[in-house]
């Protein structure tokens, strides 16, 4: 419950939580490690990071589960940019989930972890509230019933109504996807992508060497001293022959490397090629991936053809009104969407009537 009244306060909830979190009762840290994460879901809150942080190594194992669950649920659609400790949580929830020592519910925690800090393919957040700042019933249910997952762990599965798109989707007169573009007044690293995970490159095991006894190895040095006798006698007189080919070779590389030199002399030093600044704005087309944060500072470029009924900061879906009917619109053409296709093969003709008789 004291997570859902700081929804639309979020930044007042750590210091209501921060005496709970040291508790020592392990029920009560849990409790306000779940209350951090439901309260501050995507906003990335530093206050909320550096409570939920320390009790990431909490002795008990469920209050570590809670804590990495709601460290995901805080920093979900964050990057580097606008949330530098995500990179750590990250790292963490790896180390985790690959180590066989841990426990079990850690375990579960990171797994479930890292399936929140990526959800919707790093194109959804945690709200509670609809677009008008209402609560959002379906959305405080599926959280409601996610939280008993320590009972049963498939009503997991209930939060992804608390899932929300973070786009902005453009639609005319005939809700259809014209092409326009949007104009994000932030650097395009500000809230881009956090970067994909990279799989861990195995290394090439070494060869052992095996042991040799020293009675095989006294018999093979004698071996091979018999045949380097028997092979100087025979490239005595070859050696006098490469011996000034050899010269030769090395008069011819000297004369090349002079060459290379004087040529180096002559050109000109070119200089190293400085860094382009980063743009301070972002050019995003119809659909586009705009974060809540993000819809602040969006708006509709100049001379743009079509104008908002709403505006843009509302996010989600807006209809647009066309200023020049008279042209020809441009339609984003629909797209088959991945996944497996269903079999399109000739079904079969259904079989002629007939009278079923018993012999």
């Amino acid at each position: 419950m004291m997570s859902q009244i700081f929804v639309r306060t979020p930044e007042q909830c750590p210091s209501v939580v921060s005496l709970l979190s040291e508790s020592y009762n392990p029920h009560v840290r849990f409790g306000a490690a779940m209350a951090l994460g439901i309260a501050c879901a995507g906003t990335g809150l530093k206050e909320a990071i550096g409570l939920l942080e320390p009790m990431t190594n909490d002795p008990v194992n469920y209050v570590r589960q809670g804590a990495l669950i709601a460290s995901a649920m805080v920093t979900v659609q964050q990057n580097e940019n606008t949330c530098p400790k995500v990179a750590h949580f990250r790292t963490m929830y790896a180390k985790v989930i690959s180590d066989k020592h841990e426990d079990v519910m850690a375990k579960f925690g990171a797994i479930v972890a890292q399936g929140i800090i990526d959800a919707g393919g790093r194109n959804m957040t945690i709200s509670l509230q609809s677009k008008m700042g209402h609560t959002n019933l379906e959305a405080v249910v599926g959280m409601l019933v996610f939280t008993q997952f320590w009972f049963w762990y498939p009503l997991s599965h209930f939060l992804c109504l608390s899932f929300k798109p973070t786009c902005l989707i453009g639609l005319n007169e005939d809700l259809k996807m014209p092409i326009l573009e949007f104009k994000s007044n932030a650097k395009p690293s500000h809230y881009a992508y956090p970067p994909p995970l990279e799989d861990k490159k195995e290394k090439a095991k070494e060869k052992v060497e095996t042991a040799v006894l020293s009675i095989t190895a006294k018999q093979k040095k004698k071996e091979a001293e018999k045949k380097e006798k028997e092979e100087k006698m025979d490239v005595d007189d070859e050696k006098k022959d490469d011996e000034k080919e050899k010269e030769k070779a090395d008069d011819k590389k000297e004369k090349k490397e002079e060459e290379r030199k004087e040529e180096k002399m002559e050109e000109t030093p070119t200089e190293k090629k400085e860094k382009e600044p980063e743009p301070t704005f972002q050019i995003l087309t119809n659909p586009a991936r705009v974060m809540k944060q993000q819809l602040k500072v969006v708006n509709m470029p100049e001379g743009s053809r079509y104008k908002p009924i709403k505006e843009v900061s509302s996010g989600g879906i807006i209809l647009l009104k066309n200023c020049n009917p008279d042209e020809k619109e441009e339609i984003i053409e629909p797209v088959a969407t991945g996944g497996p296709k269903a079999e399109e093969e000739e079904e079969p003709e259904p079989p002629e009537p007939f009278e079923w008789t018993e012999d």
